[in-house]
């Protein structure tokens, strides 16, 4: 057996018996916050490595001491020092080599130890997933009468919230990162309008005048920029996120007086709701086959979006999501050494408060429940090309994503009476088809630019028909620069 594996595993019964002892365990809970448990965890992996080399005969003999630098073990920065691919990147790489780079690689004329520098879980540098996420408030079924009876205006159309609740796994890893990002989405036909104009006059010819009928569709952009910060030695990061999004303004002219408003709805705010996220690094795990993390957090949403505007006549009202949302969520990583990577994210989104209706004179009218929403999302992808290096256009990875979203509750409706002046109208706020149950499929290609930039590009289809389904294609872009 070569002295490095007979160093190890005396290093290993060295560092079990202080654990047992309670005195190193004592230690570690001061400095790195563990527990005896998951130092344990993290001794039997370099235990299992040992026996696994040994058999082999080929490993390099390399000196178990501690090493220079306390910090994080980058795997492309050791993979580049030995001139070879990263374990995750390399198929060719022999099982011994891998361990090898893993767990006691050699670094200029330094030694790392498998114990003092632990391969921290941010090293495996993997794509971030895609998303999908549009999000929902409800919709808008009215139907008004203006001037005397001289005109009636019926119609349907669903309220804009591109910028409410996003999803967990949007741009995001189970990994904990130091990063600030951009992101954009493109959403087409994401909200739909249906109108009918019925004016019960006649023209200057005394005849009647025909009612007018208008169904469109509208984009939406959203723009969010983020940021986020690991914490304890790289084991938990808090992100901060913030939407930004593109002004809706759609509106019918009345028929009998074109300089009169039959109806219109919209936002005037284009800031949408600031999310703060935090991710708990719960297990990792690093092998000669595949490597990966265990995460586990919460999404906290508070609304800082002023909601959608309505006007109906010469009567107006606001539909708003003042919830603050709480999302708990876990997520794996798991990374293969042949190039081949699988992400997955399961979230639970629950509200404190309701979607409330305010009208303009009347105040406060109401307030409808928010559903639970359950979000699944799982990405798998591989990379085509690694080149450590390179200063530009380092690696390549096509990304495929399938995403779930499915309400536990109806939304609910809420059914009033808006009055203006001249205008009075019946209105009905909410969720006239029940629940929502949407599945997308993303399809994009993830490119690390250089060693601190890297970007996304893809797309998104729906894979079920309305009511289930909250645009017809969506387009993203993600930049994201990291430490």
């Amino acid at each position: 057996m070569p002295r490095a594996n007979l160093d190890f595993i005396s290093t290993v019964l060295s560092r079990g018996i202080s654990i047992l002892s309670g005195e190193y365990a004592l230690r570690e809970q001061r400095e790195h916050r563990g527990s005896f448990f998951k130092q344990l965890l993290r001794f039997a992996a370099p235990t299992a490595a040992c026996v696994l080399m040994s058999p082999l005969g080929n490993a390099q003999e390399t000196q178990f001491s501690p090493g220079p630098d306390e910090g994080r073990v980058s795997l492309v920065e050791l993979a580049a020092a030995n001139e070879t691919q990263p374990t995750y990147a390399n198929p060719q790489r022999s099982t011994s080599n891998s361990l090898q780079a893993i767990f006691a690689p050699n670094v200029g004329n330094g030694v790392v130890s498998a114990f003092s520098n632990r391969v921290k879980p941010a090293s495996l540098d993997t794509p971030n997933m895609i998303g999908d996420f549009l999000g929902y408030t409800g919709s808008v079924s009215f139907n008004t009468v203006t001037a005397g009876s001289l005109e009636t205006t019926s119609g349907t159309f669903a309220l804009p919230a591109s910028g409410r609740v996003p999803k967990i796994a949007e741009n995001n890893s189970a990994i904990p990162r130091d990063r600030i990002y951009f992101a954009y989405n493109h959403f087409h036909n994401a909200y739909d309008s249906s109108s009918t104009v019925n004016p019960n006059d006649v023209d200057v010819d005394m005849n009647p005048i025909p009612s007018s009928t208008l169904e469109e569709q509208f984009d939406q952009n959203r723009f969010t920029l983020g940021i986020e910060k690991t914490l304890f030695y790289g084991d938990l990061s808090v992100e901060a996120r913030m939407p930004l999004v593109t002004q809706i303004d759609h509106t019918v002219p009345s028929v009998t007086d074109p300089n009169a408003t039959a109806f219109r709805f919209g936002t005037n705010d284009p800031t949408g709701n600031l999310t703060f996220i935090l991710k708990q690094v719960l297990i990792d795990w690093y092998g000669p086959e595949s490597s990966g993390v265990f995460t586990g957090g919460f999404g906290l949403t508070i609304p800082t979006s002023e909601g959608a505007n309505v006007q109906l006549g010469d009567a107006s009202f606001n539909v708003d999501d003042m919830g603050v949302h709480f999302s708990p969520y876990l997520a794996l990583l798991i990374d293969g050494q042949k190039g081949w990577f699988l992400q997955a994210f399961a979230e639970f989104d629950t509200s404190t408060d309701k979607v409330i209706v305010h009208d303009r004179t009347m105040g406060r009218i109401g307030k409808m429940d928010i559903p639970d929403v359950i979000n699944l999302d799982v990405g798998i992808g591989w990379w085509l090309h690694r080149y450590p290096n390179r200063r530009w256009l380092k690696g390549i990875a096509p990304i495929v994503e399938f995403h779930h979203s499915a309400q536990q509750q109806d939304l609910g409706t809420l059914a009033f009476q808006s009055n203006g002046a001249l205008s009075s109208s019946n209105v009905v706020v909410g969720a006239f088809n029940g629940k929502r149950d949407t599945s997308n499929l993303t399809a994009g290609v993830h490119v690390i630019l250089n060693d601190h930039m890297n970007a996304r590009v893809g797309g998104v289809v729906p894979l079920k028909d309305a009511p289930d389904r909250e645009f017809d294609a969506e387009f993203v872009f993600q930049l994201d620069v990291v430490r």
